[in-house]
């Protein structure tokens, strides 16, 4: 009969053995030591100053001291001294600070021992939440990093052919709303829908050119510049442009009226603007000729009429306020003004016309020098 087990080495009480008990009581000292074993760390290379009874370690590299020569044995303080078990392959150890599982793997502690072919070829992976047969990757998170392992990173969403579809689809509470991928060809395309029903493409590109289209319209940025010389009477009457708008004239001296608001008038014209053009701001920048000149008011309108109709009264127009100044002061010098024009988008197509009057006692005809420039998003 050996004298001690083969795993954890316990000593066997021998036939006619006297002082049994010393026997049985080491065997039970070192069940204490190893079974449910618990470390309180594994990177420790002295012993702590002040230990107590039962503090197990896993001797760390290099040790010193009383545990020189002891890398990787488990340390155990029992009766006021160090004990030490090397371990045998396949023993586990819990580290409580770092809150991990070890494997001595015969030369080493290392991690949990799980196989990586076990993590190949899974059925699905559902993180803080459940995955299913469509889903089989499933996270539920505020955010989700991926990110580069050296330069760069890649994300390849793949497909089996030109038909099918690879994309990536925006939701809210799980209904569609936006979409961008190569959905049905291999042209690129961003889609948008409100309902998850109906959808509008914005924008796609053309896989062999290149070339952007956009089939449900778009609004490029734009601005319109025009201003002249203002005519400013006695009578501080309204004045805009003349019915010769876009002629070789720096003057804008069409006689608009004195009442609180501009004259309707069918011959009342200005920069045009197409259907659906939205209409941003008017910057003014203005200058006065003459110090009677105090201030100014402004009335920007939007109007239409029957376009190949031939009218040719006031009765066929349609004018729509759509910005206003009062009062606004103008010293010497060059003056800055900006109008917001509140996004106004036209319902057909039609003419931006800026009124202009003086604030001030005139006594004769002075001048207001302007530059403009009115900014809009106008329709492809």
């Amino acid at each position: 009969m050996s004298e001690s087990s083969h795993t954890l080495g316990l000593p066997y009480i021998q036939p006619s053995q006297a002082q049994k008990h010393v026997t049985h009581n080491e065997a039970i000292r070192v069940l204490d030591a190893l079974v449910q074993l618990s470390v309180a760390d594994r990177d420790q290379t002295a012993p702590p100053g002040t230990p107590i009874a039962g503090d197990r370690h896993i001797v760390g590299p290099s040790a010193s001291a009383d545990w020189t020569g002891q890398d990787g044995s488990i340390a155990v303080f029992e009766d006021a001294a160090w004990a030490f078990y090397p371990p045998q392959e396949g023993w586990q150890a819990v580290v409580r600070s770092e809150g991990v599982v070890l494997i001595w793997d015969g030369s080493d502690w290392v991690g949990s021992g799980i196989d990586a072919s076990a993590l190949q070829n899974l059925d699905s992976v559902g993180i803080n939440t459940t995955a299913d047969a469509t889903n089989r990757l499933a996270v539920s998170s505020d955010a989700t990093l991926l990110s580069h392992a050296g330069s760069d990173h890649r994300i390849v969403v793949n497909k089996d052919c030109e038909t099918d579809t690879a994309s990536l689809l925006f939701q809210t509470g799980y209904s569609g709303r936006a979409e961008m991928g190569t959905a049905g060809s291999d042209d690129f395309a961003v889609k948008v829908s409100a309902d998850a029903a109906t959808w509008n493409t914005g924008v796609s590109f053309n896989a062999a050119t290149g070339r952007a289209n956009f089939p449900s319209g778009a609004q490029v940025s734009n601005r319109i510049d025009f201003g002249g010389r203002w005519y400013c009477y006695s009578d501080n009457r309204w004045v805009t442009f003349s019915t010769a708008y876009g002629a070789q004239s720096e003057n804008n001296s069409q006689n608009s009226g004195t009442g609180a608001e501009p004259t309707e008038s069918w011959t009342n014209l200005g920069p045009f603007i197409p259907e659906n053009t939205q209409v941003q701001r008017l910057r003014i920048g203005l200058r006065v000729n003459n110090t009677e000149i105090t201030g100014f008011d402004a009335r920007v309108y939007f109007q239409t009429g029957p376009w190949n109709a031939g009218w040719s009264n006031t009765g066929t127009t349609n004018r729509t306020l759509i910005g206003s100044l009062d009062a606004v002061p103008l010293p010497l010098g060059m003056n800055r003004s900006d109008l917001d024009l509140g996004g106004f988008v036209a319902p057909s197509d039609g003419y931006l016309l800026v009124f202009l009057r003086p604030v001030g006692a005139l006594t004769a005809t002075r001048y207001i020098y302007s530059s403009m420039m009115a900014t809009c998003l106008t329709p492809t």
